[in-house]
């Protein structure tokens, strides 16, 4: 898992701008099944089978910055791609596609309590940027025994888990269908047209949560990083079907799998618009949980990104 997710984590692929990414998965799945792209930017990974239609959806993008402006002494305003925590932005490296290393500045005398994202800055150290370019956050991925710290988990941890899947599946009757899926964190764009052209039966979306196991944290959610594989039951765009609910529980238990349960607050996953293709799919989402989620450190236990991968496995071919 630890080799695999390493090659996923290089490439900057922001949301809309995935394919860096995209080419590398579809190298890594050619020895598993029919490799195709739709015209939005959506990775399928087809195996066919004459029973029932199932649909995994995990999104290559992450969270990243679009330059929208560039002063004359060089130093870019942008954009948000996805959900940034601004506070955690400031000082952190970016890289560009090209390249291109930047560090994200706050103008001087601006407040912490008066922070707003007109307030930021990148400073590319005189190396020329052009209105459009797009980056994400840069830093060495750190392996500590079953633990990872590194940019762009989400999701690119749930890839690792989904390409796993991939290796670990046995013979089924089902026609499957992974989909790396483009444009999730800037409105879960790319998994509605790709639900609406495979018409699943039954769909599985692999993303991350969040973890409210660190010190001062006052959610009353009993998850943790090290508790197994999240199975989450509502978010606030998406309510699972109970049928997908007892595959995955069923399935944990009879291959000896712990599991959480997630009644989400917030947040939103490729589930909302999948659910919602033609006359409507049964869907549900397993999730890895993660702390510092949508941060240029996010951690993940590696152990539970393994039990996931055999838990989608085993359950795609029930």
């Amino acid at each position: 898992m630890d080799k695999l997710l390493r090659k996923l984590i290089s490439p900057v692929a922001v949301s809309g701008r995935e394919t860096a990414v995209s080419d590398l998965i579809a190298e890594l799945a050619a020895p598993y099944g029919e490799v195709s792209r739709d015209r939005l930017g959506n990775l399928v990974v087809h195996k066919s089978g004459a029973g029932k239609r199932v649909m995994v959806a995990a999104h290559m993008d992450s969270i990243g910055v679009m330059v929208n402006y560039v002063d004359d002494k060089g130093f870019a305003r942008f954009a948000n791609l996805g959900g940034m925590q601004l506070v955690s932005m400031i000082g952190q490296r970016v890289r560009f596609e090209n390249g291109t290393v930047g560090v994200i500045c706050v103008d001087r005398g601006v407040e912490l309590r008066d922070l707003k994202p007109e307030h930021l800055y990148l400073d590319t150290a005189g190396v020329p940027v052009e209105i459009g370019d797009t980056a994400a956050y840069c830093a060495e991925p750190l392996f500590a025994g079953n633990k990872v710290l590194s940019p762009c988990l989400d999701n690119r941890l749930g890839c690792a888990v989904c390409l796993r899947a991939l290796e670990l599946l046995h013979e089924t009757d089902n026609e499957l269908y992974f989909v790396f899926t483009a444009q999730e964190e800037v409105g879960c764009r790319g998994a509605k047209p790709a639900a609406y052209a495979i018409q699943p039966d039954l769909a599985l979306v692999l993303d991350i949560c969040g973890v409210p196991d660190t010190p001062g944290e006052k959610k009353q959610n009993a998850l943790t990083l090290d508790g197994g594989p999240v199975i989450k039951l509502m978010d606030w765009s998406h309510i699972a079907h109970p049928a997908v609910v007892s595959l995955l529980e069923q399935t944990a238990e009879a291959i000896g799998i712990k599991t959480q349960r997630l009644v989400a607050e917030s947040g939103g996953t490729d589930a909302c618009t999948i659910t919602e293709s033609r006359s409507g799919v049964p869907s549900g989402c397993l999730a890895i949980p993660i702390r510092y989620t949508h941060s240029p450190n996010e951690l993940g236990n590696l152990e539970v990104a393994e039990a996931c991968a055999r838990l989608l496995a085993e359950a795609v071919c029930r």
